[in-house]
């Protein structure tokens, strides 16, 4: 998760929207780098298994249920 933060920021960010820039009025590029996100039902690159789309206030979130496996417990 480090590592793809950390690769995130140096690009920029992800802007879906042109009014999301940094302070020389650029868009961030990191979207270009996205596996899952918006190809909900598509198969995953890694392993085909169909990608799932989960929605929480609003927002939405693209995952692959068998690479990305979700916690068995919460981490507090």
């Amino acid at each position: 998760a480090r590592e793809v933060m950390t690769g995130a920021l140096a690009q920029g960010g992800t802007s879906f929207d042109a009014l999301y820039v940094d302070v020389d009025g650029e868009s961030g590029y990191f979207d270009r780098s996205l596996e899952v996100y918006g190809r909900r039902d598509l198969p995953c690159s890694r392993c085909g298994s169909p990608i799932r789309r989960d929605e929480f206030m609003n927002r939405s979130s693209f995952s692959c249920p068998t690479c990305q496996r979700r916690p068995r417990r919460a981490h507090f």
